[in-house]
This record gives structure tokens, C-alpha cells and sequence, in this order.
């Protein structure tokens, strides 16, 4: 429910912004995946109201999917078609948990969702085993929960109370269908990500936490064609 009314509202201006795509596509897929990301060390900069600016040089963070049956990596993607090239709407939920921790900071973690929402341009290649490559851009949507010099914030906040838009976020993927029935398929992924959330909301100031990403997906799609 939390991430449905927000990828509604971002579908509904993908279909307003693309009329002649929608009157002219020829098929609709709807893909759900799962997998996990390995994170690359990024910089971590703290800064709280009247306290010295806390700076993580190369911030590692755990991925946390898979660790129990409530913190899974997910995405999801829908797309509209017209022969060979398309657009798409995509999240991807991942979580990011800092691991290298400073003394003032006693937890910090982006686990409801460093949740990237993305508009993409695809294409089919012919030429390249039959890749599917995917560009993207978009926002990073944020559920922080931290503590830092023993203030916490974050911490049982429901939507959309717990979620702030906190930055922009680029992607690059390829993938291969895999035919299973007709208009149904499995697909592996490879995606790597690059976000930087500039205001991620701690307790009496904010956090500016990019991330770099490599991912690994597996999952299902099915193309309805008009």
C-alpha cells in the first residue's frame, strides 16, 4: 500500500507525458523480480544542530535481504511497448544498513526503503542474444531510522510519515527473457545504480547518504499484447 500510491501517481505522469506511446503500444508488461545488491563504499556525511559534522570517507553498508522472511529485496516494473523500444516505470526497494559505525553514531540505517523509483527508456537488442537494456533516472524515496549522539528518529513511523524524497537516482540494466508460456516469462537482470540522497532527516538535522550499487535479479514478467 505505501509503495502503490506513489508509483500510481508516477505512472499516472508517465501516461499523460507519453499520449502517442499509449494509443500506439503494442504490449504491456508488468515484471516483479527479487535479488540483493552489493554495496560499494560511498562517503557519509551527519551534520546535527549545534555538534561537529560527522564524516564516514567510506561508508560500508549491509544489504539486510534475505537475513528473515520480512526484509526482502524486491522491485517492480511496468512498461509500455511499441515494437522494439519502450518506457517503463520501476522501484526498486533496497535497504542499506552502515556497518563501519563512528563513536556519536549508535545506529543508522535506510531499511524501509533507500527505494529507488525510476523512469526508464528500454530496448530490445536483436543483434546481442536478444538483451533487453534498460536507462533510468529518477528520486530516492527514504524511511530513515537512526540514532545519532543518542537521539533517535525515525523508529515506527508509518507511511507517510516515515518517508521523505531525499535525492536523485541514475540506472543502467540489461536482462534476458526467458519464455516460460505465452505472455509469460522469467527474467534475469544485472542493474548498477548510482543515487545520491542529499536530506535523509535525523534527529535535529540530516544525513547526506549516496550509494553505489551493483544488483543481481531473478523473477517473473507477464506482456499483455494489444
Amino acid at each position: 500500500m505505501k509503495k502503490t500510491l506513489i508509483t500510481s501517481f508516477f505512472l499516472s505522469l508517465l501516461l499523460s507525458s507519453c499520449p502517442s506511446l499509449v494509443q500506439a503500444g503494442r504490449s504491456y508488461p508488468f515484471e516483479l523480480f527479487w535479488g540483493a545488491q552489493s554495496n560499494l563504499p560511498t562517503p557519509l556525511i551527519i551534520k546535527q544542530e549545534g555538534e561537529e559534522t560527522i564524516r564516514v570517507n567510506q561508508a560500508e553498508y549491509e544489504s539486510d535481504a534475505w537475513t528473515w522472511f520480512n526484509s526482502p529485496y524486491y522491485a517492480w516494473r511496468i512498461g509500455l511497448w511499441e515494437n522494439n523500444r519502450g518506457w517503463e516505470i520501476e522501484l526498486v526497494h533496497e535497504k542499506i544498513i552502515l556497518k563501519n559505525k563512528p563513536e556519536d553514531v549508535q545506529h543508522f540505517e535506510i531499511s524501509h526503503g533507500y527505494n529507488l523509483i525510476t523512469i526508464n527508456r528500454a530496448w530490445k537488442s536483436s543483434k546481442s542474444y536478444h538483451l533487453i537494456w534498460h536507462i533510468g533516472a529518477g528520486i530516492v524515496l527514504t524511511h530513515p531510522e537512526t540514532i545519532v549522539r543518542h537521539k533517535s528518529k525515525g523508529f515506527g513511523a508509518s507511511f507517510p510519515e516515515g518517508f521523505y524524497i531525499s535525492g536523485l537516482t541514475a540506472q543502467i540494466a540489461v536482462g534476458k527473457r526467458i519464455k516460460v508460456w505465452p505472455g509469460l516469462f522469467g527474467i534475469l537482470e544485472a542493474k548498477f545504480t548510482a543515487s545520491y540522497a542529499t536530506h535523509v532527516p535525523i534527529a535535529d538535522g540530516y544525513a547526506e547518504v549516496p550509494n553505489a550499487a551493483i544488483h543481481g535479479l531473478f523473477g517473473m514478467g507477464y506482456e499483455m499484447v494489444k
